[in-house]
């Protein structure tokens, strides 16, 4: 993912012992719970703009947009949609998902921690957004140059983003409740400027 942060691929079955990674004063520390929110938005958001920018491509085609096209659209978005969330949710608890990774976080340490500042936050959605944009669309002309136009290969996209950026804004939610219940606050460290974390830390919460 953009900024050097990667979810794992399968669950790590060995946890590493709890050793204090030392905050540096190049290092940025990121709200993970925050971080998987973002992404999430992110992917949904890029997959309603797909849709828009479907729409605009199939207008300014020779044949133009019909209403049948606008339904097949829809429809295949929606059931798409319906038939990879839950499958979604089964396959990326097997290690696709943020909050799997928490088990391995190890304590922070230094005399100067600090946090990510809301234009650090700004610029890395901003990039990391045309990143998956640029990724999505890309993947969307393909299906359409294979499977033709007609909304199904547009549809299928959208629908699996849509699913994945709703599964992956629950597990941000998941992160938040067990921040809570454990008082720790989940940080992703990286190094300025760029870096939105490779390395995941845990303070304690004074509240």
């Amino acid at each position: 993912m953009p900024g050097g942060l990667a979810f794992p691929a399968v669950a790590r079955k060995r946890r590493q012992k709890p050793v204090q990674v030392r905050i540096g004063a190049r290092d940025l520390l990121w709200d993970y719970a925050r971080l998987a929110r973002m992404y999430s938005v992110e992917i949904i958001v890029v997959a309603l703009l797909l849709m828009v920018v479907s729409v605009v491509l199939e207008a300014t085609s020779e044949d133009g947009w019909t209403w049948t096209w606008l339904g097949a659209l829809v429809g295949i978005t929606g059931l798409t949609g319906l038939v990879f969330f839950p499958l979604l949710r089964v396959w990326l608890r097997k290690g696709g998902l943020p909050s799997l990774r928490l088990p391995d976080a190890q304590p922070a340490e230094g005399g100067r921690m600090l946090a990510a500042a809301p234009s650090d936050w700004r610029r890395f959605a901003a990039v990391s957004g045309v990143l998956l944009f640029i990724s999505a669309f890309a993947t969307m002309l393909f299906l359409v140059a294979v499977l033709g136009r007609g909304g199904t290969a547009e549809g299928v996209v959208i629908g699996v983003l849509l699913a994945w950026g709703l599964v992956t804004l629950e597990d941000g939610r998941l992160i938040q409740r067990t921040q809570a219940d454990e008082r720790r606050t989940y940080w992703a460290a990286g190094r300025r400027p760029w870096g939105a974390g490779n390395r995941l830390v845990f303070t304690i919460s004074r509240s």
